[in-house]
C-alpha cells in the first residue's frame, strides 16, 4: 500500500488526501499541535466540525511540533517510509522547517512531493474566493446586470485537489520518481475555463456575464415555472424543433439554427418563459422529456440528496458522510480524525518504543489524542 503523508490545511491539499484515502492509499495526516485551521469552522457534529470532516475522512492524524528538532526527526522518519507529500503549506514555512522537497528527498530518493499554492512556488496567501476574483471566473459568474458572484462551493479548491490527485497517481503509476509536482491554483483555473478562454484567445471574443444562459446556444437556461425552475438544455435544431413542439409554439420554428437563435435571443427567451409560467416544474420537465428535449428540474440540496445522495451516504462514529462516487473506492472505513487519535499508534510503526513516545508526549513534542 503507497503511504501519503499529508501537510495540509482547509480544502485542497486535505481533499486530495482524502481522495486518495478513499482510493485505499494509507494517508497520514501530519498536524502541527493546533491543528487544521479547519477543524475550528462550524457547524459541529459529534464534537467535530462537518467542515473538517468533509475533507478529512480515510486518514490518520499525527500531531508533531515540526519547530523542534525531535519533532523534525519524527517526520523524516514518517518521510522516509512515505511514497507522497501532499501540501498547501507554503513553500518558505516549508523551508523553513526543513520539510520542503530537497530536504525530503535527503531521506528518501523515492518521493513524489507535490505543493499545491495559489500561484505557483509563491507564498503569496490564497484562498478560493481570491483565486476566483483572479482567474477571471468570477466576473463571468452571475448575471450580467448584477455584481459578480462567487461559485457556490469551493470550485478551486476542489478542482486544484482533484488535479493534483492525477498528478500523484500518474507519478506512482509511471513511477515517474523523485518528482517534484508544482500545482497552481490559478493556472487550475485558467485550465478549466475552456471554450471561453480559447474563444478569447483564437477569435478575440471577450466573453460577458450570462446567468444560467449559454453564450452560444439558445435556449440553454432556466426558465421560470409556476413553482421552481427548469432548466431547458438545447444544444442542436432536432432537440428545438421537438421542444417547440412540446411547449405548443410551433410558430418559433423559424429560427431553424443556432445563429438565428443568437440573433433572437430575447424574443425567444421572452415567448419561452410566458410559457414555463403556466404551469409547475415537473410538468414541464416531465412533458419534455416525453419529447426528449434535455432538461432538468433545479433542485434544492435536500431534494438532490434525497434522490440521488442515499447510497453514497456513510455514518461513522456519528458523522454522515458522502462517499468517493465510484465502485472501486474503499468507502468510508475511517472518520474524519480528532486531533492526534493516531500519534502514538503510528509513532510505534515507525519503531518507537512506549517510553520513548511517553517522553516525546511529556515533552510536548507530539500529542496523542487520549493524552492531550
Amino acid at each position: 500500500m503507497f503511504r501519503v503523508l499529508e501537510l495540509g490545511s482547509n480544502i485542497s491539499a486535505p481533499l486530495a488526501g482524502t481522495i486518495l484515502g478513499d482510493l485505499g492509499y494509507d494517508v497520514i495526516k501530519v498536524e502541527p499541535p493546533k491543528g487544521d485551521d479547519r477543524r475550528a469552522i462550524p457547524p459541529f457534529k459529534e464534537g467535530a466540525s462537518v467542515y473538517f470532516s468533509s475533507v478529512n475522512r480515510n486518514k490518520r492524524s499525527v500531531v508533531v511540533d515540526l519547530r523542534r528538532s525531535e519533532g523534525l526527526e519524527v517526520f523524516r522518519k514518517l518521510a522516509s517510509t512515505s511514497d507522497v507529500v501532499l501540501t498547501n503549506y507554503r513553500p518558505r514555512a516549508l523551508k523553513k522547517l526543513h520539510i520542503d522537497y530537497d530536504s525530503v528527498l535527503e531521506v528518501n530518493p523515492r518521493i513524489v512531493y507535490c505543493s499545491i499554492t495559489g500561484y505557483g512556488g509563491t507564498d503569496e496567501p490564497a484562498y478560493d474566493a481570491t483565486i476566483l476574483a483572479e482567474s477571471g471566473l468570477m466576473d463571468l459568474t452571475g448575471e450580467p446586470d448584477r455584481p459578480p458572484v462567487k461559485f457556490a462551493t469551493s470550485i478551486s479548491d476542489v478542482t486544484t485537489a482533484l488535479t493534483a490527485t492525477v498528478l500523484v497517481l500518474h507519478s506512482l503509476l509511471t513511477g515517474r520518481r523523485p518528482v517534484f509536482l508544482d500545482v497552481s491554483m490559478i493556472h487550475t483555473q485558467l485550465y478549466l475555463i475552456l471554450e471561453d478562454a480559447y474563444a478569447l484567445l483564437n477569435v478575440g471574443l471577450e466573453p460577458r456575464r450570462t446567468g444560467s444562459s449559454h453564450r452560444f446556444l439558445v435556449p440553454y437556461q432556466a426558465f421560470q415555472a409556476a413553482d421552481g425552475y427548469v432548466y431547458v438544455s438545447v444544444f442542436n435544431d432536432e432537440q428545438y424543433t421537438r421542444l417547440c413542439e412540446a411547449l405548443g409554439r410551433e410558430d418559433l420554428k423559424v429560427y431553424k439554427t443556432q445563429e438565428e437563435r443568437l440573433r433572437n435571443r430575447d424574443k425567444i427567451v421572452g415567448d419561452l418563459q410566458e410559457v414555463f409560467r403556466r404551469n409547475n416544474r415537473d410538468y414541464w420537465v416531465s412533458l419534455l422529456k416525453a419529447y426528449d428535449v434535455p432538461c432538468a428540474p433545479v433542485r434544492k440540496l435536500r431534494e438532490a440528496l434525497e434522490i440521488y445522495g442515499k447510497s453514497m451516504v456513510r455514518e461513522v462514529r456519528g458523522v454522515k458522510y458522502l462517499s468517493f462516487p465510484s465502485n472501486v473506492s474503499r468507502g468510508v472505513e475511517l472518520p474524519s480524525p480528532r486531533l492526534g487519535e493516531h500519534t502514538v499508534d503510528v509513532l510505534k510503526e515507525l519503531g518507537y518504543t512506549q517510553e520513548e513516545i511517553g517522553t516525546l508526549i511529556k515533552e510536548g513534542v507530539v500529542m496523542d489524542e487520549g493524552l492531550k
